[in-house]
């Protein structure tokens, strides 16, 4: 008898993978269009008309804020299944698979705390061993724009939330943080190599995340509304990626960085030695060996000056990467 079942599980197992050679599958995709079901709530916000407390009762609880930067972040989901089944005389389920689609809605407010600006889109979330491979291919990005913010989310890197200032706004944040008397040092790439990583004297080391790879990733008509007043005006100099700044504030005295790249060789250390208040700018000039089997970063070199300088005023200020706060000012999550 144990015989006979091994053998009808076997024939079982060999003709349910005759079947899906030979295509005899099909795949139930729930529901359909899930984006119905995150509807945009914001338009029942109104700028200049409506304080937090009044978002709130439209929007709910916000995912993310801070009184200093002005913005809420809400996120609203939902789950879209999709169950590939193999045609057999009866449907035999052999896999399930899971999307979460998340609505981001970015809220900022004014000096008032009413409303100034509003931005939505949803963002397609599958799981973490196929971010490119998911049940649908849309809302694979999201850009969103509000006021003098910016915030984006894509397949890259840990899929948290990124927010970046525009150079107004970097600006007002540069003088702000200048007044609580310490040193600030601000980083900012060249045109060639450029660092990923940084140790401060001699602390663990961390991310630099200069560039932001979003080229590839804009959505239609993305790309013009959320870089506009940032990238070039020289078409010959745009690159596929954003060139952004870094601001690290610091004490007063000598400081050592030990600047490197995670997936290239060659580091470099610069020191720098912080008034008791006052603004550094550092350009981080790096070339990339042409070695096929050890590539690396050679040739550093530094141009420091305490003005902002000319190749900087286009470029945003990161503010918070993949969920991790990159300024000083405290950041409030509910």
């Amino acid at each position: 008898m144990m015989t006979n079942m091994f053998g009808m599980k076997k024939r079982f197992i060999v003709f349910l993978g005759t079947m899906l050679l030979i295509g005899c599958a099909a795949d139930s995709v729930s529901p359909l269009n899930p984006s119905k079901f995150i509807p945009d709530k914001s338009t029942g916000i109104f700028v200049g008309k409506m304080d937090e407390e009044a978002v709130h009762k439209v929007l709910g609880t916000p995912h993310l804020a801070n009184a200093y930067w002005g913005f809420e972040l809400f996120i609203a989901e939902i789950e879209q299944t999709d169950v590939l089944y193999a045609v057999t005389p009866w449907p035999v389920p052999i896999a399930h698979l899971t999307d979460k689609l998340q609505r981001y809605t970015l809220v900022t407010y004014d000096s008032h705390h009413k409303v100034s600006d509003i931005a939505t889109g949803i963002f397609r979330r599958p799981a973490s061993w196929r971010k490119v491979s998911p049940i649908q291919h849309n809302f694979m990005a999201l850009h969103l724009r509000a006021a003098e913010l910016m915030f984006f989310v894509d397949p890259e890197g840990d899929r948290q939330v990124n927010l970046l200032a525009t150079p107004h706004r970097r600006d007002s944040y540069l003088s702000a943080a200048s007044e609580e008397r310490s040193c600030l040092v601000v980083f900012g790439c060249g045109n060639d190599g450029c660092p990923d990583q940084v140790s401060v004297d001699a602390k663990p080391v961390s991310k630099l995340p200069l560039r932001q790879s979003l080229a590839y990733w804009f959505q239609e008509g993305e790309r013009d509304r959320w870089l506009k007043d940032i990238e070039p005006t020289d078409e010959t100099t745009k690159k596929p990626w954003v060139e952004s700044l870094i601001a690290i504030q610091l004490t007063e005295g000598e400081h050592q960085f030990n600047l490197s790249s995670k997936y290239l060789g060659g580091q470099e250390v610069v020191s720098l030695n912080c008034p008791q208040v006052g603004t550094i700018f550092v350009t981080i000039h790096a070339s990339s060996s042409e070695s096929f089997w050890r590539p690396e970063l050679i040739n550093w070199r530094f141009d420091i000056t305490n003005t902002l300088p000319e190749h900087f005023k286009r470029r945003p200020l990161l503010i918070m990467d993949d969920g991790q706060w990159y300024v000083s000012l405290k950041i409030d999550r509910y």
